[in-house]
């Protein structure tokens, strides 16, 4: 059976995502539905139909970004079919497009699972393969703040600092809000390998969303942090929770984590999730200190080729 990768257009963008809606995890296909997938697919040239002569049998996006020190290929295959073994052939056929004789930098193949499913570890170790941690889901349980979560909120009270959820009056107060929303994501990742940069209009994009919100961190009128939260099927995802490194140790990221959880507790009483990187200790600190607890460890498979050398799957 021939396997072929069909690219996505705006004339079929629409059916790409009704696909991979229909395929994933009830999480996954909240998330998915509720975020500007379209503008995001239509913005890469990543995202492919895979077809088995002919019949589309996955998903397929394949995104090669040059690292610090390679070429990076990061592989996600969604398919149709909800099998590990199904799963694991399709990478394994799709990766053998690839062979060449070879590469002029060192490459580096990153496969991701689709949501829900597994590889089949031995198969993969037989391709080569090495299985990497990528981060861990956090999870708090539903309610309001707990004693001894947030510790060092009251410290950022009592220097000054405000938490409130963005709302029209606070953006009528500051018209320029989003502008300093994106401002202060950009400084505070800026280390970051990689990071590319939110504009204003994306940050009123996610305010506007139905079911999810901002909650922002003021000292006086300066604005020092902020974080998002978007209600997916039964759950509350948070994102990145941006605070400029100044006011590290103040007790703002404590202060207006405790108000996003008041905030999440009022409007729906779910559980919140959250990510982080596994190596990311200050941010699974903060978690903890949040009353979020690990839950479940995701991973991916890399497999490295040297500048010179055969790829060969």
């Amino acid at each position: 059976m021939t396997l072929t990768l069909l690219p996505v257009t705006k004339e079929t963008v629409a059916e790409y995502l009704e696909f991979r809606i229909s395929v994933v995890d009830a999480t996954t296909a909240s998330y998915l539905s509720r975020t500007d997938q379209v503008s995001m697919i239509l913005a890469s040239t990543a995202h492919h139909f895979l077809l088995e002569d002919d019949v589309a049998v996955a998903t397929a996006a394949i995104k090669r970004r040059s690292d610090d020190d390679c070429m990076s290929v990061y592989v996600l295959v969604d398919p149709k079919k909800r099998n590990e073994k199904h799963l694991t052939s399709l990478i394994g056929r799709l990766l053998k497009t690839e062979n060449q004789p070879s590469v002029e930098h060192n490459t580096r193949y990153h496969l991701y699972p689709s949501s829900g499913l597994s590889f089949i570890e031995a198969d993969m170790h037989a391709m080569g393969f090495s299985q990497v941690s990528e981060n861990i889901k956090y999870v708090r349980d539903p309610g309001p703040p707990r004693a001894g979560e947030f510790p060092h909120a009251t410290k950022g009270e009592q220097l000054g600092y405000r938490a409130m959820v963005l709302d029209d009056d606070l953006i009528a107060k500051y018209p320029d809000i989003f502008s300093r929303m994106a401002n202060v994501y950009d400084r505070a990742f800026a280390g970051r390998p990689n990071v590319q940069k939110i504009t204003a209009a994306e940050r009123e994009k996610y305010y506007r969303q139905p079911d999810s919100g901002f909650v922002i961190c003021m000292l006086g009128d300066d604005l020092v942090a902020s974080t998002h939260f978007l209600k997916l099927d039964q759950e509350v995802l948070t994102t990145e929770l941006e605070c400029l490194r100044k006011h590290w140790g103040t007790g703002a990221v404590d202060l207006v984590c405790k108000h996003q959880v008041k905030e999440i507790a009022k409007r729906w009483n779910l559980p919140v999730i959250a990510y982080a990187d596994k190596t990311n200790a200050a941010s699974r600190r903060a978690m903890e200190r949040c009353g979020l607890y690990p839950a479940q460890e995701h991973f991916s498979w890399h497999r490295t080729f040297l500048a010179g050398s055969r790829v060969d799957f």
